[in-house]
């Protein structure tokens, strides 16, 4: 007996060779935009291969009839920020070691200083103020993990967070002037 459900359900879900039949629209759109995030040929090229190794992953999932496309666009676009943000964290660690190996002892002493007085002074701000600062600056927690593990809003950890950031900066003003 024909089972038409069967047949609409098979329908629905994309096949392999429907996969392979869009899959160089969707590698040329992930690359064109890996390009307009001004990453060169080459990343571009690893994540759209990134990206069309997570498509294919869930091409089951995926309908006929859905924008491959635009998924795939909006998935390259996720992936270079991913990127982006991971090279900046590595950016700024590279920086700050290379400036302490190539500084001079004088140096090394003024900036051991710095870094303790700027802990002494996260841990002067009101409790959760400082919590929050040492959250999200030391600990790289996203606001939304933030707001959940202390049980408040997002806005309300934006504010606290910008109160404390000012708060330091002040401080570091005045310290700076003496």
């Amino acid at each position: 007996m024909f089972n038409f459900a069967v047949l609409i359900r098979y329908r629905d879900e994309m096949t392999q060779q429907e996969f392979e039949h869009r899959a160089m629209q969707m590698r040329t759109k992930a690359v064109r935009v890996a390009c307009q995030f001004g990453l060169p040929m080459e990343e571009a090229e690893d994540v759209a291969q990134d990206v069309m190794l997570r498509l294919w992953c869930m091409h089951e999932d995926i309908h006929p009839h859905d924008p491959t496309e635009v998924l795939a666009a909006m998935m390259s676009r996720r992936c270079c920020i991913d990127r982006w943000r991971l090279r900046k964290q590595e950016v700024e660690v590279d920086d700050t070691l290379s400036i302490i190996e190539e500084s001079n002892q004088h140096d090394r002493l003024e900036y051991k200083e710095l870094e303790e007085w700027l802990f002494r002074r996260i841990d002067q701000l009101p409790s959760t103020c400082g919590i929050i600062l040492k959250m999200r600056q030391l600990e790289h927690r996203e606001l939304d993990e933030i707001a959940t593990l202390l049980g408040i809003s997002k806005s309300s950890v934006s504010t606290l967070l910008s109160r404390a950031r000012h708060q330091l900066l002040e401080q570091l003003k005045r310290r700076n002037k003496e």
